[in-house]
């Protein structure tokens, strides 16, 4: 009986720590290899070519691609205006709003933001444009609704209706369409570093504000 018992047990450990292999490897490979992958997709590099063929004009050191219909920017509202009181002396954050296809998505409240931004009231209504797009599910892409949102809020309705007709307006949405697409943005809040780098945020925002600063003043992109 004994005899029978050692080999079963010698095959039963065997199996065990086989298995335990097949699962250690695969964990290594598979798990771990895709989390890599996310985390260098949050952080993009241009080459030296895209970069001196890049849209973005001077001065436009950190760039948040954000949307009004989009919660985390919403968010990080107060995060982006730290980081900004964080930025090198001499340097700038500029904010655009997501622009491709501005029926659709994300896009499509662009035209409401490059207008107020002209105007020059853009960051005094910001936080009423998302808590009618996020909360409030108010489609300002469309007219009457956009209409009822401007008297709410007492924004001229005339001047709003001339300045969307102004070529300023036209050129700031053409620029934001330009770098959106340039820069292959397809997520919100996108940053935009030194016109050389595409970060997303993968880690607190304290952190990834450390980041965005470092490759600012270093012009390096972190160590993984």
């Amino acid at each position: 009986m004994k005899k029978r018992i050692l080999p079963i047990l010698i095959y039963t450990v065997f199996v065990a720590v086989i298995s335990a292999l097949i699962t250690t490897a695969w964990f290594q490979n598979f798990v771990l290899n895709q989390t890599n992958d996310s985390s260098q997709n949050s952080l993009v590099s241009l080459s030296a070519k895209e970069v001196d063929a890049s849209p973005i004009g001077a001065g436009e050191d950190i760039i948040e691609i954000f949307s009004y219909g989009c919660h985390f920017c919403e968010r990080n509202e107060k995060n982006v205006d730290a980081l900004e009181k964080r930025m090198p002396a001499g340097t700038k954050l500029v904010r655009l709003h997501y622009s491709l296809d501005t029926q659709n998505g994300l896009a499509r409240f662009a035209p409401v933001f490059a207008t107020l931004q002209v105007m020059g009231i853009e960051e005094t209504y910001r936080q009423s444009a998302y808590d009618a797009v996020i909360k409030k599910k108010i489609d300002l892409g469309d007219p009457e609704k956009r209409t009822a949102w401007l008297e709410d809020n007492k924004i001229n309705i005339d001047e709003y209706n001339k300045v969307s007709q102004s070529e300023k307006v036209k050129n700031l949405l053409d620029y934001m369409t330009r770098v959106t697409k340039y820069y292959n943005v397809n997520a919100t809040p996108a940053y935009i570093v030194a016109k050389k780098w595409v970060a997303l945020q993968d880690t607190d925002f304290p952190s990834f504000s450390d980041k965005l600063i470092s490759m600012l003043e270093t012009q390096q992109a972190p160590e993984e």
